[in-house]
């Protein structure tokens, strides 16, 4: 059997509210405040690479010991931080490939220890991030 390879793939900076992950009413938001002059969705783009970064410095050794439960596919998540980059919330939003696996992607977001997000890219004290993991 060939070696399975795991890629962490890309960030997608889009923003999904939190009517697009629960059945909840559509809330009004306030819009966040600029910090140097930079918009929320700029704010959100710098911060994703540190993100991903936090993610990928333990990914293959974490998940290398479970393959053998996975099955090929995808897990799309969308996870919550707080000011101090803690995760408030996990979501699974699509999974391709099996229960294990997503359960697993949920426990790994929530041992990793994020940077603080940019104040000014917060919504109600949060900052949503959305994310795929695959196995192939």
């Amino acid at each position: 059997m060939f070696k399975r390879t795991l890629l962490l793939l890309l960030f997608t900076a889009v923003y999904f509210s939190a009517s697009t992950l629960r059945a909840e009413p559509a809330k009004t938001k306030v819009p966040a405040k600029k910090s140097k002059g930079k918009n929320s969705a700029q704010l959100l783009a710098a911060y994703t690479p540190k993100v991903k970064a936090a993610l990928a410095a333990q990914w293959s050794a974490a998940v290398t010991p479970h393959l053998a439960e996975f099955s090929p596919g995808n897990v799309i998540a969308a996870f919550k931080l707080d000011a101090d980059g803690k995760v408030t919330d996990f979501a699974v939003t699509a999974n391709t490939s099996n229960e294990p696996f997503a359960k697993f992607c949920e426990q790994f977001v929530r041992g990793t220890k994020f940077e603080p997000p940019p104040s000014g890219a917060l919504t109600d004290g949060q900052l949503e991030i959305p994310f795929t993991f695959t196995i192939l």
